[in-house]
């Protein structure tokens, strides 16, 4: 095989010679940090062996073929975490393969399927972990076979140059009358469950009707009717214009956790002239692909749910809008970490926190600015 295309930086390399000396490892890794580029080289370092490269999303599998391609490497195949779950008890499927690169394996952790592949991982003769944002439980499985050697944060970035300085707006917004009567009912009984069976029953169990709507309900689905009321709060939409309309910018980034939300936005934003597209799941890969090469010409302002969060490659994408916030870390670096590239021309990133005074979305607001203080 041809030696790589591209050049190593030195942190690069300091990352590669912790995961060879491992053999199995993760390398926790800023997003723009270049993870996939020491995968490549640890693919050539190790010989070019039979390599299965496993990604979230389907779009994530397309930008990996194409940088395989472009590195001049052809013995790895690129699949989805959901294809390597399906064949996890498959020894068939994994036969003959002798490294795996598991991309943005903190996915590992998300739900007994996803679990199960690390036993063929396991049972490589190499594996390497990448990620941003890796568990930091040191009980969790995924860590234990894949454990992190090598760090290289956002804080470090930003020192050295690869990384765009992040900015984050504060944007407050007032729920209506109305809207605050429903919080404070949905509030009330969250508090009044929580005091009748505890903390943990509350979010596991079956409880008694709900007196306003008659249905059975448990603590988890009050909790999560009261997060889609405060993520759909009309005066977050005319914010949402507001910022749009003030930004002299071809590529703008709105994220919401709820596809409603988005089709909310898109609504707003549409009447008031404004170009759009939305990004989900449910749009097939093909489709997808065209939005993001569309993204800056066609429209401004590409509006995505969570598979917008892990793979948008876009250097020259400066501002973002977080209409609904996530509630981890984790999350909050993958969204803003789609801005931290650094492009020409010296940019600073912006990141508009959208959120509804007086409820638990003040909690993002921590998390949020604590990516941009990483």
């Amino acid at each position: 095989m041809q030696a790589l295309k591209s050049a190593l930086r030195d942190y690069q390399r300091k990352a590669l010679a912790a995961f060879l000396a491992a053999g199995h490892a993760t390398l926790k890794m800023a997003p723009g940090s270049g993870k996939t580029l020491v995968a490549c080289a640890a693919i050539e370092a190790l010989g070019s062996p039979p390599t299965v490269v496993i990604t979230p999303t389907l779009d994530l599998v397309k930008q990996w073929e194409r940088v395989l391609s472009e590195q001049g490497i052809s013995c790895a195949a690129v699949i989805t975490y959901s294809l390597a779950a399906r064949h996890a008890d498959d020894e068939d499927f994994w036969a003959g393969t002798e490294f795996a690169v598991a991309d943005e394996m903190h996915h590992l952790q998300e739900g007994e399927s996803f679990r199960r592949v690390l036993v063929p991982i396991f049972q490589m003769k190499h594996a390497l972990g990448l990620s941003a944002t890796p568990s930091d439980d040191p009980e969790n499985i995924a860590l234990q076979v894949l454990p992190v050697v090598f760090e290289y944060t956002l804080a470090d970035s930003l020192r050295d140059g690869f990384a765009a300085p992040l900015e984050v707006v504060r944007v407050p917004v007032d729920l209506s009358d109305e809207e605050r009567a429903e919080y404070k009912r949905l509030t009330d009984k969250i508090r009044f469950l929580i005091s009748k069976y505890g903390e943990d029953r509350y979010h596991t169990k079956v409880y008694e009707k709900d007196p306003m709507t008659g249905r059975n309900v448990y603590g988890g689905q009050i909790t999560t009717e009261r997060k889609q009321l405060v993520s759909l709060a009309d005066a977050k939409f005319v914010e949402v214009l507001s910022i749009v309309r003030g930004l002299d910018a071809p590529r703008i980034l709105v994220w919401s956790e709820y596809l409603e939300a988005l089709e909310r936005a898109r609504a707003v934003l549409v009447a008031n002239g404004v170009s759009v597209d939305v990004i989900h799941g449910g749009r097939s890969k093909e489709e997808r692909a065209q939005v993001l090469a569309d993204w800056g010409t066609r429209f401004r302002v590409l509006l995505a749910a969570k598979v917008g969060e892990e793979g948008i490659d876009a250097p020259e994408a400066a501002h973002g809008i977080i209409l609904a916030g996530a509630r981890t870390t984790r999350q909050n670096v993958q969204r803003v970490g789609r801005l931290l590239r650094p492009g020409k021309n010296n940019k600073t990133a912006r990141v508009w926190l959208v959120y509804a005074r007086g409820t638990m979305e003040e909690k993002l607001i921590g998390l949020v600015e604590s990516v941009a203080g990483a």
